[in-house]
């Protein structure tokens, strides 16, 4: 008995050993450097291990409070326009075509087959003032002059960030569409559900997990976002990712970019937990 048991932990501690490794070496220990290094601080770039809460009270500042405010405003109008868009796409491919449906989904998968890079340098050029959209608005004669403020914007940076995670919202819902129990809703059918009345009360509440789901995987990345909004939206239009890309890269303030890191990561929990609740079926234990 003894020696099966030995067996079991050694085969338990084999199986789990280099994941738990891997993931203590490339998420635990950098986060916890991270969060020692948020309460130090930097004399004469060097940092000291004197035991502080400045970083955090400087985030405090009106100038930092409204870079947030920014960063949380475009995360969430970009997930709300994921959502928008990306719900009809993905019912559509689950539940009204098949034929074509592989096709569509290649169509839908596509544009992540592109660098991020480029799609970004790609929305530069048509948003720019001798970009494609202010060349059409000024030959149908809408204007007289290139519109500035389609690039260096929050609108810009809006745009892109839609078009690069859209994706994102999309194949985690068609994948909870696609298992949808078909008997389910020809059952609210026979019971006098119209085609509105069945989707309100049976499609969408049960496509609740992939919302939330979709709505993370866009959240989160768009809350860090660094390439598109400097590219995007220059000085006008800067997220908190460019900021702690700063304070690691040209100010050599590590303390204050991991105090900036560490409240991103609080304010994504936060969101996740929103999210996860708001798309638990209902009926299921909290």
């Amino acid at each position: 008995m003894a020696a099966r048991k030995t067996r079991q932990i050694a085969a338990a501690t084999a199986f789990l050993g280099p994941p738990s490794l891997w993931i203590g070496a490339l998420f635990i220990l950098p986060m916890a450097t991270m969060a020692l290094l948020s309460f130090w601080r930097v004399v004469d770039y060097n940092i000291v291990a004197d035991w502080t809460l400045a970083n955090y009270e400087r985030l405090a500042r009106p100038l930092y409070l409204g870079i947030f405010w920014r960063t949380i405003k475009i995360a969430l109008l970009v997930t709300v326009i994921c959502a928008l868009v990306g719900y009809p796409v993905a019912y559509f491919l689950a539940r009204k075509t098949k034929r074509f449906q592989l096709i569509l989904l290649v169509l839908v998968i596509l544009p992540l087959w592109t660098s991020y890079l480029v799609r970004t340098y790609a929305w530069m050029l048509i948003l720019g003032t001798n970009g494609a959209v202010n060349q059409a608005l000024q030959g149908l004669g809408l204007t007289d002059t290139p519109v500035s403020w389609l690039l260096y914007s929050d609108f810009a940076v809006t745009l892109a960030l839609v078009h690069i995670y859209v994706p994102f919202f999309i194949l985690p819902l068609y994948a909870v569409l696609e298992k949808l129990d078909p008997r389910l809703l020809e059952a609210a059918k026979d019971l006098g559900g119209g085609r509105w009345r069945t989707f309100l009360h049976v499609t969408l509440p049960l496509s609740l997990p992939g919302v939330a789901t979709g709505c993370l995987f866009v959240f989160i990345p768009s809350m860090g976002a660094f390439v598109t909004p400097e590219l995007l939206g220059g000085a006008r239009s800067i997220m908190i990712g460019s900021v702690v890309a700063q304070q690691f890269g040209v100010a050599y303030d590590y303390p204050l970019g991991s105090a900036m890191s560490l409240t991103i990561l609080a304010i994504i929990l936060v969101a996740a937990t929103l999210f996860l609740r708001a798309g638990r079926p209902a009926g299921t234990a909290p």
